[in-house]
């Protein structure tokens, strides 16, 4: 009976072994697969949004070269710098583009001044903790300083924890 009993477990033992063999070929199979995909997927998406940045650097040097031929009379394009330039294989090189403000500033600059006074006064939980030595209810200290009564109870348990 032993010998049976025996027999039938390696079978089982057999067929158990079998089936994790077949399962995990199966799962390699599909995780290759998906990892291959989700790389596509990924070099996919970094390919749109790169050209999606080069066609808004395109129209931003479009617009920077319209501003910079216009006649505005506050500014004029320096002599000693060179113009913008963007070479036939489509790289943009930027030599170096400067302005020059021509207009003549004739009062100095003078900051802005703040006219705002700063107040200081004591902490929500030293007013709450003063509050608490002298004697007050939770209820009393939360109607004082215009909080809830669950702020308070934190702010005092937090406070015994820390000690």
């Amino acid at each position: 009976m032993t010998g049976f009993l025996l027999g039938i477990s390696f079978l089982i033992h057999i067929i158990t072994l079998l089936s994790i063999i077949i399962l995990w070929k199966k799962f390699q199979a599909t995780d290759d697969y998906d990892v291959k995909k989700a790389k596509q997927e990924m070099e996919d998406i970094l390919l749109a949004y790169t050209t999606e940045m080069k066609e808004e650097n395109d129209a931003f040097l479009k617009e920077l070269q319209q501003v910079t031929q216009s006649k505005e009379p506050h500014l004029q394009k320096s002599e000693q710098y060179k113009d913008l330039q963007i070479s036939d294989d489509s790289e943009r090189q930027i030599e170096t583009s400067d302005f020059v403000r021509t207009e003549d500033v004739s009062e100095p600059y003078t900051p802005p001044v703040d006219d705002t006074k700063e107040t200081f006064g004591p902490s929500l939980l030293s007013q709450v903790l003063s509050l608490k030595d002298k004697g007050y209810t939770i209820e009393e200290i939360a109607k004082k300083v215009d909080k809830g009564k669950g702020e308070i109870e934190l702010l005092i348990k937090f406070h015994q924890d820390g000690r």
